[in-house]
């Protein structure tokens, strides 16, 4: 039977040994994942509810950028990105930008208010980080982030053949 790190069981399983070790890492990382998404979404959603977290997200990585890619990268409508921005921008922490020569093209840049912002939240989201992982001795981390970036990798790998 497998167990849940909360106690929950499920089914019993009949699988060979690899993949019982597999199944509860499975399991494991579904717990940790949703577990810390939560604590991550609570932290951002003091801030920057819905869709306005991963606008700004994307703007403080990729700098300025059209509003139309924004829709695009988000899969959002332009509405809903026009809506969010609309909030951003009146909280200043996200400003307009029309295209000098078409200024039909609208481009959105994240202002040095909404990166003290992203900051702070970030720093929240890494005590909480901290708080879960932080036992973990140097070599174990290493172990993570190694590991995590292998999968990354090969998550990306798949995208791209998409």
């Amino acid at each position: 039977m497998i167990k849940t790190f909360s106690g929950e069981s499920n089914q019993e399983v009949n699988m060979p040994n690899d993949d019982q070790g597999f199944a509860r890492f499975e399991e494991l990382f579904w717990e940790v994942t949703r577990g810390m998404g939560k604590k991550w979404s609570r932290i951002f959603e003091s801030q920057l509810p819905g869709s306005q977290a991963y606008l700004v997200h994307l703007l403080e990585r990729e700098g300025r950028v059209r509003m139309s890619s924004l829709a695009d990268a988000l899969q959002l409508t332009g509405g809903a990105v026009t809506s969010a921005s609309d909030k951003l921008i009146q909280r200043e922490f996200v400003t307009r930008i029309r295209d000098e020569e078409d200024r039909r093209v609208v481009y959105l840049e994240l202002t040095e208010q909404g990166r003290r912002v992203m900051g702070e939240l970030r720093e929240k989201g890494r005590a909480e980080m901290k708080r879960v992982f932080g036992h973990l001795s140097e070599d174990d981390l290493d172990t993570l982030v190694r590991i995590f970036g292998q999968a990354a990798h090969k998550l990306w790998e798949r995208e791209e053949d998409k």
